[in-house]
């Protein structure tokens, strides 16, 4: 180990644990959705039953932006008047949200990772939903069927534009500003909806997760019969994944903006442009926008087609695919882009017109859950400014149309019961922050020795024939962050367990360790909080890998993950894998 670099790490200890005594607790928690409101009761008395009285309350997210596209801050609740059904409402809460500048973190020397989070740049949480459920081929006879090329040339283009929405996201991502919060979803025809990464503001971690989504060269239709049969199924596909988006955010306090890749869906949206072999969905579409509603979840729809090709064969259906974009964005509170090449600026866009927002709530003068549709109007009565928000919703009971949620997008780091860490190590988790640590993760250069197990770590059987690489984890933590009890001798003992875990792009657990290090130090030691170093030993095979990594102090309960993507290369092995099997890692010494 570079002792210069413990050094250096000891010292950002220092600084990030003054930092954090200094931070507050964050942007306030939001109300979301169309929700009931807490019950107002009467004084209750010996003689008079108690009251219940409910009201649904209505959460609108507006965008004001002036004639350049910037966003106007320092508007008044005053300045805002609020319509339903064309009738003006009594605004009952209000409040603005403004993004903000975060400063750069500190540079680390390579290898080393901390879980130090820099504040959030804004109070929205992004979603990059890459669906290459609608992008993938699609050809039929009634278009194609006299030029033979059609199907070659559309698995092309679906693949083409596939990779430019993974190659411009992914350049997003590298570049974003620090502390914007970002989920991953991905959705296909071979795989459904499913969590490419959960809410980070990680770049590199976004980045390696959008690289692992896989292309969708789904079978290609030839004629009518086949080509409705598949049109039918990712229509169905799509809205199910609108609603399990929603209901999966409905968990996260305030606005979530939905960045959707997608080629539009016009034979959802437009009954003109649905032939007669496809269903009516427009039950269905409803129920979405009202759990989306509810959920406080406003959609911006990315076209991947980017600029139409001269002499494009599918030109006819690019008005009508821009058309169901601009629809879904007027009825979430979002913007559609399209007609651009440029995904990169588009992604940027989205992100900045959702993150400078003010949010207002009222109470409709209708207090069931009846299903109509109503009508939203805002204005600020302030010449040159323009307003993006959702102007309808239905009066829908968000509890009784969530369906079951199946994803992890929850922000909040989950608990540790009884000492038992394998919630929190599981993968796409939240960042944990209550035990800051640094982490160094190198291969090993350090030789065998004969009493090691043949293989580092609870390898999965399928990769025992996987060359594997010995990785070092090298560990760093301020001893002041860690509690003790009193021993003899003014000694002060304690507990700390170390825990690794290997995740492949499916998120199957490939393998893992976990040990537990007992100390027992000097007053010295605790009371000028010095850095204590702890090693780890994985065998890992070759391949994209997401690795987390945490620390629980047993005597406090004070937990620590990280989530880390390696990228193991082929090489010699650390050790010829005899055994599928690892070693529980029990030890006395730090």
């Amino acid at each position: 180990m570079r002792s210069n670099r413990w050094v250096l790490a000891a010292a950002c200890m220092g600084a990030i644990l003054s930092a954090l005594a200094s931070m507050s607790p964050g942007a306030a928690a939001q109300r979301s959705g169309i929700a009931p409101s807490p019950p107002q009761q009467t004084p209750p008395t010996t003689t008079a039953p108690t009251l219940h009285v409910t009201s649904r309350e209505t959460v609108v997210d507006v965008t004001v932006t002036d004639a350049k596209g910037n966003p106007v801050h320092g508007l008044k609740q005053s300045d805002f008047t609020v319509k339903e059904d064309g009738k003006p409402q009594p605004i009952r809460s209000f409040e603005e949200f403004v993004s903000e500048d975060v400063r750069e973190p500190v540079k680390l020397p390579p290898n080393i990772y901390t879980n130090q989070q820099p504040p959030p740049a804004s109070s929205a949480v992004n979603v990059l939903w890459l669906d290459f459920t609608n992008s993938a081929p699609g050809v039929s006879l009634s278009c194609c069927e006299r030029d033979p090329t059609a199907g070659p040339k559309s698995l092309a283009r679906a693949t083409g534009r596939q990779r430019q929405s993974k190659q411009d996201a992914m350049k997003y991502l590298q570049n974003m500003p620090t502390g914007t919060r970002v989920a991953v979803l991905g959705s296909s025809n071979k795989g459904h909806l499913r969590v490419l990464q959960g809410v980070t503001s990680d770049q590199a971690l976004l980045s390696a997760a959008v690289d692992t989504m896989e292309f969708d060269t789904d079978a290609m239709a030839f004629n009518m019969e086949t080509w409705c049969s598949q049109q039918e199924r990712r229509n169905r596909m799509t809205l199910e994944s609108l609603s399990q988006i929603a209901a999966d955010l409905a968990v996260i306090k305030g606005r979530k903006n939905l960045l959707w890749f997608t080629t539009g869906i016009p034979s959802i949206t437009d009954p003109s442009a649905r032939p007669p072999c496809l269903s009516d969905y427009s039950a269905k579409l409803k129920s979405a926008y009202a759990t989306l509603a509810a959920s406080q979840v406003t959609v911006f729809p990315i076209w991947v087609r980017g600029v139409p090709a001269d002499g494009d064969p599918f030109g006819e259906n690019h008005a009508a695919e821009e058309l169901s974009m601009e629809s879904v964005a007027e009825d979430t509170g979002g913007t559609a882009f399209y007609n651009n090449n440029d995904l990169e600026t588009g992604i940027a866009k989205a992100v900045e017109t959702g993150s400078d927002f003010y949010t207002l709530t009222y109470v409709p003068p209708g207090t069931e859950y009846d299903g109509r549709h109503h009508t939203i109007h805002l204005d600020v009565g302030q010449p040159g400014l323009h307003l993006t928000y959702r102007n309808e919703y239905y009066a829908e009971d968000p509890t009784k149309m969530a369906p079951t949620v199946g994803l992890t997008l929850t922000t909040t780091p989950p608990d540790v019961h009884a000492a038992d860490m394998k919630a929190a190590m599981s993968r796409n988790m939240p960042t944990s922050t209550a035990l800051l640590f640094y982490v160094d993760i190198e291969p090993s250069t350090s030789p065998a020795k004969p009493t090691d197990p043949p293989v580092m770590g609870t390898l999965d059987p399928s990769f025992k024939s996987k060359p594997l690489t010995r990785y070092a984890f090298t560990y760093s933590i301020s001893a002041g962050q860690l509690a003790f009890t009193s021993g003899p001798n003014a000694t002060h003992n304690g507990s700390v367990e170390l825990d690794l875990a290997a995740y492949d792009a499916d998120a199957k657990l490939v393998t893992g360790l976990s040990q537990t290090v007992t100390m027992s130090l000097n007053d010295t030691t605790v009371a000028n909080k010095q850095p204590l170093n702890f090693s780890q030993l994985l065998d890992l095979p070759p391949g994209q890998l997401f690795v987390r990594v945490g620390v629980l102090d047993h005597t406090s309960n004070k937990v620590g993950t990280l989530e880390i993507p390696l990228k193991v290369e082929k090489g010699s092995p650390a050790q010829k894998p005899d055994a599928a099997k690892g070693t529980s890692g029990k030890t006395n010494q730090p």
